[in-house]
């Protein structure tokens, strides 16, 4: 399946390649040189509306309202709004081994963001219709016909962020200390390495400071995250003993983008400590014309103390490329990954690491991914074009093959 992929990848590249041949001036992928000018309010597209706000509009044009400063010379400019994101639909199931299962499951996310200033809110959600550990409200229809309620009153998120140069000015009312630190805390969503490493909502502290001054370097940024609870490891399950210390680095050079993080989880013994790092490595590429995103990432972890069930030795090997093809403004993607042992990333909370492969092997907010995302003792990849229409590029449509190799005993290729 993977060879097929491969060879499907590169007659797609290059067919693509062919069809955009050097055209010159008359390449509709080539920038226009009429000044089109700044658009009047009148052609701006319409804001978002949010189910509920208040004081402040969210993204309205004109002048900040009610505004009043603080004693530390952060000015504030309050709003509140309401939103949220609900997700209903018919699933159906055939593993090959349990009996078909045929549901309507439901999900609902809701959310009050407070806005205080362009870097300063604080955010509380609840997901009424999902549980903690993931189960969903759901009408089973067959094989048993019935209904599984999981509604509940638990706050899924609520965390309070901020750049400290702007919540206190009157230390440096000139700008030329360098506080550029921003802090974030509560229970939160933290995602690193795109997910290979950390992907969890979890009770955590994080400080980063964003604008690290390093010779030779376009931006550089650090930062260190400590997690105390709903800690989810490997195996999605919560960690009653988990206590997660993170360290986040990230620096653009020689128009290359390069982000090195380390995680290490501290646990009781039955579950078992465990120390991961990853490395990504991002760069745009001119191959045939077209400029290519590569993306190349890796991971391990290791356990200090021997293997458990949540706690395991592993590496994994992730690449992407894309491209837009000429005259289009469409996506090709071409995916691939290959574990050798069992990685577990530090924390997640549904699926494993490959979700990050594509549409195939990433779970939908309703139901599991299509093919497995464990990343242990297997390879593969995907290869994926996304079409993009209506005028602002708002609705698009994703045609996607897919392949994994099982190497574990008793393993299913997919």
């Amino acid at each position: 399946m993977l060879r097929h992929l491969i060879i499907i990848g590169a007659i797609v590249f290059l067919g693509g390649a062919t069809v955009a041949a050097a055209e010159g001036d008359e390449s509709p992928s080539r920038y226009s040189d009429k000044v089109l000018g700044l658009k009047t309010p009148e052609q701006l597209p319409s804001r978002p509306t949010p189910l509920f706000e208040l004081w402040q509009d969210y993204v309205n044009q004109g002048p900040y309202e009610y505004e009043f400063e603080f004693p530390t010379g952060m000015v504030v400019s309050p709003g509140l709004l309401l939103y949220g994101n609900l997700s209903t639909g018919l699933q159906i199931t055939d593993n090959g081994v349990d009996q078909t299962k045929s549901e309507w499951v439901s999900t609902l996310d809701m959310f009050v963001n407070v806005t205080f200033s362009g870097t300063e809110r604080f955010l509380i959600g609840m997901s009424p219709l999902k549980r903690q550990n993931g189960k969903k409200t759901r009408f089973e229809l067959s094989p048993d016909y019935s209904f599984k309620n999981e509604n509940n009153a638990r706050i899924s998120v609520a965390f309070f962020e901020g750049e400290i140069s702007e919540m206190f000015p009157k230390i440096d009312m000139e700008g030329r200390l360098p506080l550029d630190y921003e802090i974030a805390i509560g229970r939160q969503p933290v995602l690193s390495q795109g997910g290979v490493l950390i992907n969890d909502t979890m009770d955590s502290i994080a400080i980063t400071r964003s604008t690290v001054p390093i010779k030779g370097t376009n931006f550089a940024r650090i930062g260190g995250l400590f997690a105390w609870n709903n800690v989810n490891r490997s195996n999605n399950i919560d960690d009653d003993d988990g206590l997660l210390y993170a360290l986040f680095s990230s620096v653009e050079v020689a128009h290359s983008n390069i982000d090195i993080d380390l995680a290490y989880v501290d646990s009781s013994d039955a579950i078992g400590d465990q120390f991961n790092v990853a490395a990504t490595f991002i760069k745009p590429i001119i191959m045939f014309e077209h400029d290519v995103d590569t993306t190349i990432r890796i991971a391990s972890s290791f356990t200090p103390d021997g293997e458990t069930a949540q706690a395991t030795d592993g590496t994994m090997l992730y690449t992407s490329f894309s491209w837009a093809p000429k005259k289009t403004v469409d996506l090709i993607y071409l995916n691939a990954f290959a574990a050798n042992n069992d990685y577990a990333p530090a924390a997640r909370a549904a699926g494993g690491p490959l979700g990050i492969t594509g549409l195939l092997f990433a779970p939908n907010g309703l139901g599991g991914a299509a093919i497995g995302n464990a990343a242990k003792h297997t390879y593969g990849g995907a290869l994926g074009y996304q079409m993009f229409f209506s005028p602002k590029l708002r609705r698009n449509l994703i045609f996607e093959i897919g392949g994994k190799v099982d190497n574990t005993t008793g393993g299913i290729d997919r």
